[in-house]
Parts: C-alpha cells; structure tokens; sequence
C-alpha cells in the first residue's frame, strides 16, 4: 500500500548523514532538544536526481554548500508512505537564505571566541620583508583567480622576479577546510623557504563564504609564523579568515597588485637611502680634507715643538741620570768600606789579638770535644805563635 501525502509543507532540521546513489541524494534529517542537544525526532529523506538537478539550477553551486552533514536547513518536502520502505519526505527546494542565517550567527560566535582568545590581530603583527621574493600559494590549480595572480606578477612592469609555489587545495565544498589546513601544515614546517602565503580563489556566490568561516582555520591562520595574505575574491563580504589575516584583498589580482607595491616601495627607499648615504659620505670626505689641509699647515710647527720639548726632556733625563749615578757610586763605596772593615774584624789573626786563640787536630779547627780522645796531640794558635800538647783528660 501506497500513502501520498499532496501537500507541500516546510521543515526546519538538521542533516545528520547525506550520502549518493545513482544521481540521487539520500539524507537523514534530525531535530535536537534546543536545552540538551539530545535528539529528539529522525526520518529519512531523498531528493530524487531530477529533482536535484532542477535544484541546481536554480541555486547553482551554494545547493553543495548547504547540503552538507551538520548544517541546519528549512526544506519544502512532501510526505510519501511505502508499506514496504515506510515514512520517507521528498525534498522539492531549499531555502538558503534560511541557511545563510544560520551560517551568520555561526561565523558571528567564531568571530567572539577568536576575539575572547586575543587572536584577531596575531597574524597582522608580523613584520613584513624589505621585499616578497618567495610566495606560497594556496588555491586551486585551475582556479581562474590563480591565473590572473600569477600572470600580474610575472609581467610586472618593474621586472621584479617572483617565486611562486602552488599548494592546491579545494576552494569550494566541504574539502576546503581540510585540505587548506593540510597545506599550512606543510608550508609551516617549510617557513623559511619562503616570505609570504597568500591564499586565493575566483569569484563566487555570498554563501561560499561560508568555507572560509571556520574556527580551526581561523585559529591556524592567526597564528601562523608567516603573514598571510588573502584574495578570496568577494566585493563586499568578509570571511573569518580575511579578519584574522594580516591583509585581505578583494581579488587575487589586488594581492598581486599590492605585493608588487610593496617592493617597489621597498626599492625606491632603498635608493633613497644609498642616495642619502652617498651624500653624508662626500659630506663627510669634504669636511675631513678641510681638516687634513688645516693640520697640515701646523704639522712643521707642531713637529718643531715637539722636537725642542723632547730634547729639554732627554736633557733633564741625562742630568738626572748623572746625579743618580754619583749618588749610587757614593753609597756603594760606603756599603763596600763597610763590609771591608766588617770583614777585617773576623780575620783570624784580629780574632787572637784581642786574646782568643785557636785550637787544631791534624790542621783542622777544633768546634767541639766529640772527635777527641785521650792521648791526641793538639797545636793551639794565639797571637804571638803556636804550641803543642797532648790531651790526657777530657771533661764533658
């Protein structure tokens, strides 16, 4: 038995799992406890392929982005009953700009909570080059706006050289933020091969903003360790990671546009400055050859004085030195006397005159009685000669 439902009505939900069969689309759709998030309702969904593709054309490419796992939507369905497959709604349209609300206030409390974590400004604090030589490029490789980027740097009128390294990643769908998160991964590990990262896509709807409304991204943006520079390619709107970015464009040509300015800017101060320094350096040549030119007039005179002061020096240096030296003799004669007269007085004969005498055992000095013993002959010395004896008793 078959129950068709006519009616069409409108239905707020959430799309919990949406898969792909055939051209057909297969949703499950969902209701939560706005309190405790716990769900509270689940059915089945299907847009059949014909109906997709009239869907398609009508929203064109932003139908990918709200039908997507986790996104709330209002949808125009009708009831259909199979005894055998059971309750099931047919999706007829979607409305986006329902979907476009959701995703505001989304992107609004990740704008907050970046803000809460002080990471808005992080990124714009890096200081830039002198000039961006080395740029990586996160875009798609067939992007419109990947071309254009590249063709405005490469004919610049300056004939700057530019480096330019593609890191492709989706900039459309639910790859986006995966894939453009992988890719700063990379480029982070790889920082000092280049100077800037500039992350561009073409033109396209409001709602594909929504890509690049994300926390993660956000985050890793703000905190990358190089600037990051972005051309999503939106006149009017502004993406999270435009806000946290250190500069944003409307365009990839504008990135382009403003990074050849940048190093134009940083030539001409370059040649401003070698300009400034040549003038200080003749500034400063003039001036010294003045000064050379005056002190060579006073260098004779100057030499003269010199001269005549070193020569009443080397005078008073001489006269000193003779003084010194007499003086030096002088003491040394007295010291010399002195230890003459010092020295007469230990002579031995002037050691017996004054009524010592000296005693000898085999002509040699007697100091002590340890070597003597009874019977050795002995000859003492005084001071008008010599005698002999022989020891027969020794008192110790």
């Amino acid at each position: 038995m078959v129950l068709n439902f006519g009616q069409s009505m409108w239905v707020t939900c959430e799309i919990s799992q949406l898969n792909y069969s055939r051209g057909h689309r297969y949703l499950e759709l969902i209701q939560k406890d706005e309190q405790s998030e716990n769900i509270v309702a689940r059915i089945g969904a299907v847009i059949w392929s014909r109906d997709f593709a009239s869907l398609r054309r009508k929203h064109r490419d932003s139908l990918e982005l709200v039908l997507a796992e986790a996104n709330e939507v209002r949808l125009l369905v009708t009831v259909d009953f199979h005894e055998r497959f059971g309750l099931k709604l047919m999706i007829k349209d979607v409305d986006l700009n329902y979907t476009m609300g959701q995703f505001a206030e989304r992107r609004l409390q990740i704008i907050r909570r970046l803000e809460a974590e002080a990471l808005l400004d992080v990124n714009q604090m890096i200081s830039f080059p002198g000039a961006f030589q080395r740029i990586a490029v996160i875009s798609s490789e067939t992007a419109a706006g990947f071309a254009d980027f590249r063709a405005h740097l490469v004919e610049n009128e300056y004939g700057y050289d530019y480096r330019v390294h593609l890191f492709p990643s989706a900039m459309q769908g639910k790859q986006v933020v995966p894939e453009i998160l992988t890719q700063l991964s990379i480029i982070k590990k790889r920082r000092k091969d280049f100077d800037v990262v500039v992350i561009i896509r073409g033109g396209g709807a409001k709602i594909d903003l929504a890509d690049f409304d994300s926390y993660e991204l956000g985050k890793m943006v703000a905190m990358f360790p190089l600037p990051i520079f972005t051309g999503i390619g939106h006149e009017i709107d502004e993406s999270v990671v435009d806000m946290v970015s250190a500069k944003s464009f409307k365009t990839p040509t504008a990135v382009a546009g403003f990074l050849v300015q940048h190093n134009m800017e940083s030539e001409q101060q370059v040649l401003m400055f070698e300009d400034h320094l040549e003038r200080l350096a003749q500034n400063i040549l003039t001036e010294k050859n003045l000064e050379l030119n005056n002190l060579s007039k006073y260098i004779p005179v100057l030499a003269s004085n010199i001269t005549q002061r070193a020569d009443a020096q080397l005078e008073q240096l001489t006269l000193a030195l003779k003084r010194l030296f007499t003086h030096t003799v002088k003491n040394n004669e007295s010291r010399l006397d002195h230890l003459i007269a010092l020295i007469q007085t230990t002579r031995p004969e002037n050691i017996l005159r004054k009524g010592y005498s000296v005693t000898y055992k085999n002509k040699e000095p007697i100091v002590d009685s340890k070597g003597l013993k009874v019977g050795d002959e002995i000859e003492t010395h005084v001071k008008d000669g010599k005698f002999q004896s022989k020891i027969n008793k020794i008192i110790r």
